[in-house]
């Protein structure tokens, strides 16, 4: 299967390798129709498609790229996604190939006539959207030492948008989302604002100040061997009860800090920026790597961050409903607590 000794880094490209060598252009459609693929943005003056000859295709092709072959960041290579669907629908020659990962041990060249085309509706209609809430590792990433510790601090977000917790590069989500993401969530427009956001979070500055206070009294309270609850709010006791019961606390277990909920954010933002080309690969490093130093500072474990990010955003999103907000944290905890392949079962938090 594929090229000797190359590891396909995630499982969309090893179920493309798979594919291909049984021949299989059906399984190869199938293995890209729930997932996002690549197209590369046009520069100034250049044709809106990047239609090529590749000899290896057979002809005229579009390459696309799947997640987990996407380009190291270059500051003027951007890309956008896109589904099969969507290039079904504005297929612009019925002589035309797709190819996904050209060049590349997991390329696939598809046939694109009308009847190719309904097929790759039909398959992407059976597939369906990738759902949020998925753990993906990207093998080609950190996946070892202080980069990755930091990274996986932003863990809950990657998770909740189902795309690789341990990248670092060419996008978060895709140049025009994550620019859009960044102005909607964060009033982020440029290089200037995006720092000042990021000092923001760095310094914990969107968890709501007083509960953080009365949080951070009890736990020292506690240390103390004193058992007082101090001005921590009813809302927060009744989460805490509820954890416990679901089993992101311990029995008698209670939140630290929220501060792990900035920080996620933080890692995101990173991450957003350099999809945004706001920032550059070395600045981002650097920022992320602070992130994991200020978790450590602020908490023991993984169990102990997760239960802050969890408390953090029902706080800010569920308001003592129970309802959607909730139920995601608490999927986000159980994926990253409980999955084999989670960065927080294999990565020391200190």
């Amino acid at each position: 299967m594929g090229t000797p000794g190359w590891i396909p880094p995630t499982e969309t490209e090893r179920r493309l390798c798979e594919a291909g060598a049984r021949g299989d252009w059906e399984g190869q459609v199938a293995a890209v129709a729930g997932e996002d693929l690549y197209l590369l943005v046009p520069q100034q003056g250049q044709d809106p498609l990047p239609v090529y000859e590749d000899p290896a295709g057979g002809g005229t092709c579009i390459p696309v790229t799947t997640r987990g072959m996407l380009p190291p960041w270059h500051p003027q290579q951007l890309f956008d996604r896109v589904s099969v669907e969507e290039l079904a629908q504005d297929w612009p020659n019925d002589k035309w190939k797709l190819a996904v990962n050209p060049g590349t041990p997991c390329a696939a060249y598809l046939p694109a006539s009308p009847a190719h085309r309904a097929a790759w509706t039909r398959i992407r209609a059976q597939y369906g959207v990738r759902p949020g809430g998925l753990l993906t590792t990207h093998l080609g990433g950190p996946l070892h030492g202080p980069l990755a510790q930091a990274l996986a601090c932003g863990a809950p977000v990657a998770v909740h948008h189902s795309v690789p917790w341990n990248e670092l590069g060419t996008a978060f989500l895709d140049y025009a989302a994550d620019a859009q993401q960044l102005h909607e969530q964060w009033s982020v427009t440029d290089p200037a604002s995006w720092q000042q956001r990021l000092d923001q979070l760095l310094g914990a500055g969107f968890v709501p100040a007083g509960t953080e206070a009365a949080l951070r009294a009890r736990d020292a309270d506690g240390e103390d061997g004193e058992d007082g609850a101090g001005d921590v709010p009813e809302l927060v006791e009744k989460y805490e009860e509820r954890f416990r019961t679901e089993g992101l606390l311990p029995a008698d277990g209670r939140v630290k800090s929220l501060v792990a909920l900035d920080y996620a954010h933080a890692v995101a933002l990173v991450r957003q920026g350099l999809g945004a080309r706001f920032c550059a690969p070395p600045e981002a490093e650097q920022a992320v790597l602070r992130v994991g130093e200020l978790a450590r500072a602020a908490y023991g474990s993984w169990p102990e961050f997760s239960a802050g990010y969890a408390l953090g955003r029902v706080l800010a999103f569920d308001n003592g409903w129970f309802g959607t907000a909730y139920q995601e944290a608490v999927h986000i905890h159980r994926v990253l607590g409980q999955d084999p392949a989670s960065p927080w079962a294999n990565l020391p938090f200190a």
